[in-house]
Order: structure tokens, then C-alpha cells, then sequence
């Protein structure tokens, strides 16, 4: 029997291998929060789950800790409170007289700077340390503290956290500075930039948090900005306003969490007071930063104002940065794009080019200004105009060239986003070979060490090709969970709600899908999205044999689409919008033109059979079995149709309503990925469903 405070130093995988070694762990020997509600239930206490709750927290499972609780809880059975306080004093008591007190007060002082840290690694212990041998008497004489080889980190027990914790008062002010500064360098330089910024607040480092945040993309996610921000306002305003970065990185921070009006009124003032100053680099800079900053204001509010004037501000900035060049920012690998290039909200003719234009006069002053940035935008909004309004190969022309672009300019996001509308492209041309490069190509973007959302955007994509092969499972876990709850146009959580809508929607998750998509949360303003959210709605409610809200969302959807003919968000529904339309040109009275919906349900045909084509080569190629199972009545049916009866013979013949035999034949068509009678017919016979 070995006991050791950290793992032996023995080789013993083969006894391990063989099963002739049994390893009890500190684990092992803590309380579970349900072992300790049976513990006080032998002790003949009863008490609600909050209690168990908090005295498990006080203790991780203890078992000394928890005795001492029973015992004080024996006596008084409601003071629950009062017992763990007690506990606790009579611990630390313990902990004083027989572990503090009896090591030197080097190493006092030392435990006592790890409690102002969260983040344990050896490497930034060793760093604090300063001298291998105090890691060692303290990995000798303390009990309450242990190394995990597994996590190549030290674990503190909570407890004697907290006491050390309470002795933060024997340390001054410089011993503090010094152990905030030395982790705040670990997190950095480990990529856990958040908690660097806090522990660079706590020693006053705000030169370093305006380092760090350089290094942020443009747009921030919202909790982020929202930290930062109040760390700002709470710093010496005079210092933060001598560092020209911090002028731009507060009206960036303003705009992530969503203070438009604030962020602007703030430039325009900056603006003004530093116009009116006598030229200098440092001023310069800043009014660098804030027409840059105004510039992205304007381009964010693109969608609610339809003014497209953000090259202006781009300009100006790109003219004070050529007075008085300097590293505005680490290489931004990331645009934030959301789930569109496109920002345009209105329905105006037009207007998208408008907006391209504009781009296209902005992009060669960020590219400038930011080493690249947006690189390639204009060309990926050319492509997505194009692939929005069912003009592939003119699409394909302009996506080609984006990633040219992006590639040349490191812009990953952008060059990323093109492969995305390639993939659609790719699925709606029935081309698998072309499918197979292009994931080859979203693949390799995996390995590209600074493109910081490599993996949560190559996830996204996965799952929109997942979904639009109505093959789910190898989805994203997160992408098939709930909706995000981050406000409308933050981050790329927008685009993750946009492909788990399509994810619900190929899992047939119709009820929740809806009751999102009505619920305003997915309201967004780009145009875009307002069309994909409207006509998923239609088809949502078609499938679930709601006729009337159906048409009703169509006409809706047709109406954001109409003046700048976009088609594909309907043609991509494939044989649900092709029956939707259908049902649409049985009205007589529609309001959707018979030419506009006879257009959509042909394009929707066209665009199933070859989606059917690239879901059969996908299952051919990955050995998927294909198995397909009628029921006993809609075999029959389909056998009644293959020895030539008409639906009213059928009907007449089994007992049934036409409208019976028409819902058969639906649910038939819909397993056998079939068209019409014939295609239905045909598949069965392949697969041996019906006799011939």
C-alpha cells in the first residue's frame, strides 16, 4: 500500500493494464453532494436540499469538515447557517496551529500570493516561486494542497483557500502587484486574455489592458466589451486618454455592446476637441482611431439607417494615418461578419449595390490602416448578391476571387465565408467532386494557428452541409442546442443561429423551430436574414398542415425578395418549397404572381433531384446504409398504383378518403425521396418495396 500526496514515480502500466492495481484517489475519498444528504440522514437530520447544497460547497466532500458540521448540527438541527461558520473557524483554527504557523514565513507569504490567483499551472507557479526549492517544502509539509499530474496543476482545497485568502492582508501592496502582473503575463501568453485583463486591473496595469484589447477583433463580443467598458470607467481617465489606442478601443467597445448613439456622440465630440488642437503625431492617432471608429459605426448601423456614407469617415481616417503612420493593430485575422457580408436591411432596388459600391471605396483605406482588414469583402458581397439571387456562375466568378483576396491579406473569416457559399453552390449544382475539394479546403483552415475562430466557424459550415443532406447527426452538439440568447447582430452567434434553424429544420424540429422564429428573438435587420427566417416559417408551417399560415408567410418572404429578385432562401427548401408553391398556384386568389411561384417551383424541383444526387454519392462514399421502411398500408397504396389504379379506385377499394390515399402518398413520396408517381414506383422497385 503506497500513500502519496502526488502520483508515485513507479511505472506500473502493465500491473495497471492487467487490473492488479487498485488507485484510490482524493476523489474517491470526498463526499458526493448526494452521499452527503444520506450522511445527515443517518445522523437522524433532515435537511432541505440548499443546505446539503451549501455545506457541500463549504467542505468539496470533506469528510473531517462534514463530522464537525453533524456534530454541531446534532446540537442545534436548525442552525445550519451557524454550523458552518463554526466549521469553518474550527478548521482554520486547525489549519493555523498545525500547518501555518510550523512552515517558515517564506513559504507563508508564497501560499498566501497563490490565493490571488485562479490559475495554478506549474509554469506560472514555478514563475511565482522564484526558487525551485519552495516548491518543494511546500509540496512536503501541506496536506491541503496537491499536484495533478493529469492537469499539470496544483489544487488548493477550498477551504484552505478561503483561510488564505483571509491572511491576503500580511502581503503589501507591491507583493500583490507583483503576482497580478506575472499571471496576468501567463494568461496572456496562454490566450486567456479575459483573465489577463483582470488581473492587470487589479494591479493597475491599464497600459497592458489597452495592449491586450489591441489585439481584439473590430467587434467584441458582448459580455467581453461590457467587462472592459467598466474597468475603463472605473480607471484614472487622464492616463487611459494619454494612450491613443484607448480612443478608438472605447468607441469599439460601445458599438459591440450595443451603445450606437453613445459611441458616436463620444467620436464626434473627440473629433471636434482634437481637431482644434495643433497637428501632432499622438493626435494624429487619435483622430485616426475616431474617424475609423465613426467609419465602423456607421457601417454597423447600415441595416436601420440605410445610409451607405461609412467610406467617408474611412477616408479621413486613412488620411491621418498617412500624417502620421503606426501599428493600429496586430494582423485581424477575424471580421465578424455575423451571418451576412451584406448589411443592407431595406428592400430598396438597389440598394445592395449601393452598398457594394461603397465598399469597394472603403476596403483599399481599412486594408491600409489595418494591415489588410476586410480584404476581399466587396468581392465575397458581389458573390453573395449573386448566389442570393440564383446567378451561380456569376456567384462562383466573384467567390473564386475572394479567396484570392483573403488568401493574400490572411482575412481567414472572409475567405472562410466564401468556401461556405461555394459549398451551397457546390450542393445546388449536384457537383460532388467539387464538394469533396471544397471541404478538403475548410479543412485546411484548421490548421491555420491564428485564425482564432477557425474551429467554431468551421462547425457552422459543417452544419449547414450536414443539414442540407438531411444527415443530423454528425451536426455540432452545440449547434443542436438551444438558440442563442446574445443580442441581435452580436458576434458570430448570429451566424450560429441562422444554421441552427436550418438544423432544426432538417430534424424536423418544426414546433421549436417556429416558436423561435415567432418569437422576435431571431428578428434581425439584414435583409438576408429576414428573407431565410420568413420563408423557413412557410415551409415550417406546410409541413405541419398549416395551409393558411404557410401562404400567408410566403407572401411575406416574396415580398422581402420581389425587388431585388432574390430566389435561392426558396429554391434551397427543394421539394418542400416545390410543394408549397404547388398548393400557392392552386389558390385562386393569391396575392404572389403565378409567374414568380410556377419560377420558384421549377428552380425547387431542379434544385431536390440534384440534391438527391449529391445525398446518394455522400451515403455511397461513407457506407451509409440506406434503409427504408413502408408501412403496411403505404405499401399497398404504392402496389395499387404500380398495377395502375387511379387514387379514386384506390380509395374505393381499401376503404379509404381520397384525401387518405393523397396523405399516404405524400408521407411515400417524402420517404422515398420521390417527385412524382413514377419516381416513387421506380425507387420502390429498386429497392425491393413492392412485388413486381
Amino acid at each position: 500500500i503506497l500513500i502519496s500526496r502526488a502520483e508515485p514515480e513507479i511505472n506500473t502500466v502493465s500491473l495497471l493494464s492487467k487490473g492488479l492495481v487498485v488507485n484510490i484517489s482524493e476523489e474517491d475519498l470526498r463526499f458526493t453532494e448526494e452521499e452527503t444528504a444520506q450522511y445527515f440522514k443517518l445522523l437522524g437530520l433532515d435537511l432541505p436540499p440548499q443546505s446539503v447544497s451549501n455545506i457541500y460547497g463549504d467542505t468539496n466532500g470533506w469528510a473531517f469538515a462534514m463530522n464537525l458540521i453533524g456534530i454541531s448540527l446534532k446540537k442545534a438541527p436548525s442552525m445550519e447557517r451557524s454550523a458552518r461558520t463554526a466549521m469553518k473557524l474550527n478548521i482554520f483554527k486547525m489549519i493555523e496551529e498545525e500547518s501555518f504557523l510550523v512552515i517558515s514565513e517564506r513559504l507563508r507569504r508564497f501560499l498566501v500570493r497563490l490565493s490571488l490567483i485562479d490559475h495554478l499551472s506549474t509554469d506560472l507557479i514555478a514563475d511565482l516561486a522564484d526558487d525551485e526549492s519552495l516548491l518543494a517544502e511546500m509540496e512536503g509539509v501541506n496536506s491541503f494542497i496537491r499536484y495533478d499530474i493529469y492537469l499539470n496543476a496544483y489544487l488548493i482545497h477550498p477551504l484552505f483557500l478561503e483561510y488564505l485568502r483571509q491572511k491576503q492582508g500580511l502581503l503589501d501592496e507591491e507583493e500583490k502587484r507583483g503576482a497580478y502582473l506575472k499571471a496576468a503575463r501567463w494568461c496572456e501568453e496562454n490566450d486567456y486574455k479575459m483573465d489577463a485583463i483582470s488581473y492587470c486591473d487589479k494591479a493597475g496595469a491599464y497600459e497592458a489592458i489597452i495592449r491586450i484589447v489591441h489585439s481584439f477583433p473590430m467587434q467584441v463580443p458582448f459580455e467581453q466589451a461590457d467587462f472592459v467598458l467598466g474597468i475603463y470607467d472605473r480607471a484614472p481617465r487622464e492616463l487611459l486618454e494619454s494612450i491613443a489606442p484607448y480612443h478608438l478601443q472605447r468607441s469599439r467597445l460601445l458599438l459591440s455592446v450595443g451603445r450606437h448613439e453613445d459611441a458616436v456622440a463620444e467620436t464626434q465630440a473627440r473629433i471636434e476637441k482634437y481637431e482644434a488642437l495643433p497637428p501632432s503625431d499622438f493626435n494624429n492617432r487619435v483622430l485616426c482611431g475616431a474617424y475609423e471608429a465613426l467609419g465602423f459605426a456607421s457601417y454597423l448601423r447600415l441595416p436601420y439607417t440605410d445610409r451607405c456614407d461609412f467610406d467617408k469617415p474611412m477616408e479621413k481616417a486613412n488620411a491621418y494615418y498617412l500624417q502620421s503612420p503606426h501599428e493600429q493593430h496586430e494582423i485581424m485575422t477575424s471580421m465578424s461578419l455575423h451571418a451576412w457580408a451584406s448589411k443592407v436591411g431595406t428592400t430598396r432596388r438597389g440598394a445592395m449595390e449601393e452598398y457594394i459600391e461603397t465598399l469597394t471605396r472603403t476596403i483599399p483605406h481599412t486594408a491600409n490602416i489595418l494591415n489588410g482588414f476586410m480584404y476581399g469583402l466587396d468581392s465575397l458581397a458581389q458573390g453573395e448578391l449573386h448566389f442570393y439571387k440564383g446567378e451561380l456562375q456569376q456567384a462562383e466568378r466573384f467567390l473564386l476571387q475572394t479567396l484570392e483576396k483573403a488568401e493574400a491579406r490572411r482575412q481567414y473569416e472572409i475567405r472562410d465565408r466564401a468556401l461556405f457559399y461555394l459549398l451551397r453552390i457546390g450542393v445546388a449544382q449536384g457537383n460532388f467532386e467539387k464538394l469533396g475539394d471544397l471541404l478538403k479546403a475548410l479543412n485546411a483552415q484548421l490548421e491555420i494557428g491564428e485564425y482564432a475562430l477557425r474551429f467554431i466557424s468551421h462547425d457552422i459550415v459543417m452544419g449547414w452541409y450536414y443539414a442540407a443532406l438531411g444527415q443530423p447527426q454528425p451536426v455540432a452538439s452545440w449547434l443542436k442546442g438551444g438558440f442563442s440568447q446574445d443580442f441581435i447582430g452580436a458576434f458570430i452567434s448570429d451566424f450560429g443561429n441562422f444554421i441552427k434553424m436550418k438544423v432544426y429544420y432538417a430534424d424536423k424540429r418544426y414546433h421549436e423551430l417556429l416558436s423561435f422564429l415567432e418569437s422576435g428573438r431571431s428578428e434581425g435587420a439584414v435583409l438576408f436574414g429576414k428573407l431565410e427566417r420568413k420563408a423557413l416559417e412557410a415551409a415550417c408551417h406546410y409541413q405541419m398542415k398549416n395551409k393558411e399560415a404557410a401562404l400567408r408567410a410566403l407572401h411575406e418572404a416574396y415580398a422581402f425578395a420581389e425587388s431585388n429578385d432574390l430566389t435561392m432562401p426558396f429554391i434551397e427548401l427543394g421539394k418542400d418549397m416545390r410543394t408549397l408553391t404547388a398548393a400557392a398556384l392552386r389558390e385562386k386568389d393569391s396575392d404572389i404572381p403565378r409567374g414568380w411561384l410556377e419560377t420558384i417551383n421549377r428552380k425547387a424541383a431542379t434544385y431536390a433531384k440534384r440534391l438527391s444526387a449529391v445525398v446518394t454519392e455522400y451515403k455511397r462514399v461513407n457506407n451509409l446504409g440506406d434503409e427504408i421502411r413502408l408501412s403496411a398500408r403505404e405499401t399497398e397504396v404504392l402496389n395499387d398504383l404500380y398495377q395502375g389504379l387511379s387514387r379514386a379506385e384506390i380509395a374505393a377499394g381499401r376503404g379509404l378518403s381520397i384525401n387518405t390515399v393523397k396523405l399516404v402518398l405524400s408521407t411515400v413520396y417524402t420517404k422515398l425521396n420521390a417527385d412524382n408517381v413514377a419516381d416513387a414506383i421506380r425507387i420502390a422497385l429498386d429497392r425491393k418495396l413492392i412485388r413486381q
